[in-house]
């Protein structure tokens, strides 16, 4: 069985790290991409995801030399999203050591840009940005900010064929309000998606990842507000996963005795 992965989410405004609460417009601020990537580094995480939030909107692309810096301070695999509209553009992610490219309004505009990157990268490394918004009516559609009405299932009914490694599903209504996961989200999409989905949006205790692993078959969870405003760490969300039966890594700080 994998291991399920914890993976920590920097979301970047194009002058620093930010925290929406329900993607609102006004997120707040948190601090320096590198600082932050240099703490997660040392505590383990399985992942990391990077993204230009406001790129696609600014039209602008990702800010290439403080990915790079951000990868180098890393031991683990690097996801980088934001602003990505051509082949050209995954290329030059990947050629600065991304492991991983996150796709999220291009889909929306050209479905077939999907199938398109991965045969020229291999869908190992094509990630897919899903974000789902719940109506008062109790419908779930694809949040964007292209203006358009896309039912939620529907979109992933239609792009479950093409050639993509892997979603990453956030909740925008659970989204930095740190009181749970939406369980009735994640196991809808996983009727659907049968690639590796990411969860994220909503988490603020240990009790809340314990649930989503008791109640889904995810096997990957990313994270951003409990780190900026709680005490707990990486490891302490691996250990409370770990707790209900589910694989994790856990690697133990070394012991180096005094000569």
């Amino acid at each position: 069985m994998l291991k399920c992965r914890v993976i920590p989410i920097l979301t970047f405004n194009g002058f620093g790290l930010v925290k929406t609460k329900g993607f609102a417009r006004n997120p707040r601020m948190v601090g320096n991409a590198v600082q932050a990537t240099k703490v997660y580094n040392s505590r383990n995480v399985d992942e990391l995801v990077f993204l230009d939030i406001y790129a696609s909107d600014k039209n602008r692309k990702m800010n290439l030399q403080l990915a790079k810096l951000i990868i180098n301070e890393c031991f683990m695999p690097v996801a980088l999203g934001g602003g990505i509209k051509t082949i050209e553009d995954i290329h030059d992610l990947l050629a600065i050591g991304a492991d991983k490219v996150v796709l999220k309004s291009k889909i929306i505009e050209d479905p077939e840009f999907i199938n398109k990157a991965s045969q020229v990268f291999g869908n190992q490394c094509i990630t897919l940005a899903i974000d789902a918004f719940k109506q008062d009516d109790g419908k779930y559609y694809l949040y964007n900010r292209l203006k358009k009405t896309i039912d939620l299932f529907v979109f992933l009914e239609d792009i479950k064929s093409y050639n993509f490694g892997e979603i990453i599903l956030t909740s925008v209504n659970n989204d930095g309000m740190m009181n749970g996961f939406d369980i009735e989200l994640v196991n809808k999409v996983e009727k659907i998606i049968h690639v590796p989905i990411v969860v994220a949006g909503g988490a603020g205790n240990l009790d809340h990842f314990k649930e989503l692993f008791s109640k889904s078959h995810i096997e990957a969870v990313a994270a951003a507000s409990i780190f900026h405003f709680t005490q707990y760490t990486p490891r302490d969300i691996k250990l409370a996963i770990a707790s209900v039966g589910k694989p994790v890594r856990i690697v133990e700080k070394m012991f180096i005795p005094k000569n």
